[in-house]
């Protein structure tokens, strides 16, 4: 029996640091209560949540 992943290094996405309401904030100019706000009508950017952590993904800039 081998020990290997159900994912190869070449199937599994690239990962990316997901960033605090604070530093997402701090990103797109806006303040933390308006984030929180957003997620509570659902609307605002993605994000998800890890226990009791929101995490969001971070913007990228296509070039």
């Amino acid at each position: 029996m081998t020990d290997q992943s159900p994912l190869s290094t070449t199937d599994a996405p690239e990962f990316t640091a997901l960033m605090t309401p604070k530093e997402f904030a701090r990103l797109l100019k806006v303040s933390v209560s308006w984030l929180a706000k957003a997620r509570q009508r659902g609307e605002g950017p993605p994000f998800i949540q890890l226990g009791r952590s929101i995490r969001y993904f971070p913007l990228h800039n296509p070039e």
